[in-house]
């Protein structure tokens, strides 16, 4: 089909069209940095969507199970393969993103006869330092974006930009602790939420009042449960990965 570019681009456009039809109404995922480490955040229903890969390297994803498992299991044994071969220090997220990810989810994606993953997928390292904390997302087509402080996925690329623009909106708070900075990642998933609800993408910016916002969490928690994790500079021993249990979140949802 590369023979007859115009089929092909009218493939891979269709294709396109496909991937982010079967995206849209995926639960986004929020990653944040606090004043201990780094929090990725989403709302799930049972199926668990955010794991560790390696002890400094965490993993989330929205799109088919069968898909995120199957590339969880790729980056989280090439970790784990390099980190024994080598050593720990050179199992880092560059690596695992551009020789691997990005690389697998372009070829499959430009395959038109093939398979493509439905997936978005968004990874979160822990540096030595504060400053070298990244977020790395990789789209379903391969391309990747890094974020040093705050990053998202969601269905859409409009739906990510209203995330994005409700984090930038908010005050800088260089010293946040956990709890308000899980509380700033579930307004943030309200946002991508009704975002992904609505029948057409839009470039108005969002506007939700505290009301608002607390009813689509409401409403997202009847029926599913928060996910939450975090890279914790604090956490002792060579893993910094550690699941949130609901106790984490009773705080400021009692408030709500």
């Amino acid at each position: 089909m590369r023979d007859e570019p115009y089929r092909w681009i009218e493939a891979i456009q269709d294709r396109r069209d496909y991937i982010e039809d079967q995206l849209r109404l995926g639960s986004p995922v929020v990653g944040l940095n606090y004043n201990e480490g780094m929090v990725l955040l989403t709302i799930g229903r049972g199926q668990r969507k955010i794991f560790e890969v390696h002890d400094r390297i965490a993993l989330s994803a929205i799109g088919h199970p069968a898909d995120i498992e199957r590339l969880r299991m790729l980056v989280t044994d090439t970790a784990s393969v390099q980190g024994f071969q080598n050593s720990t220090e050179d199992v880092n997220l560059h690596r695992l993103t551009n020789f691997v990810l990005a690389h697998t989810f372009k070829q499959a994606f430009e395959s038109v006869v093939g398979e493509a993953y439905i997936i978005k997928m968004l990874l979160a390292e822990l540096g030595t330092e504060p400053a070298q904390n990244r977020f790395t997302l990789i789209n379903y087509d391969g391309n990747v974006r890094t974020d040093t402080s705050a990053s998202v996925i969601g269905g859409t690329e409009a739906i990510e930009a209203g995330m994005q623009n409700y984090i930038a909106a908010a005050p800088d708070e260089t010293d946040r602790d956990l709890s308000t900075t899980l509380q700033f990642a579930l307004d943030t998933w309200a946002v991508g939420r009704e975002l992904s609800l609505r029948q057409e993408d839009t470039d108005e910016a969002v506007e939700l009042d505290t009301e608002q916002k607390h009813k689509i969490i409401d409403t997202a928690l009847e029926e599913g449960e928060i996910e939450a994790a975090v890279l914790e500079s604090t956490q002792s021993g060579a893993s910094k990965f550690r699941l949130l249990s609901p106790e984490d979140f009773s705080s400021f949802l009692a408030e709500n």
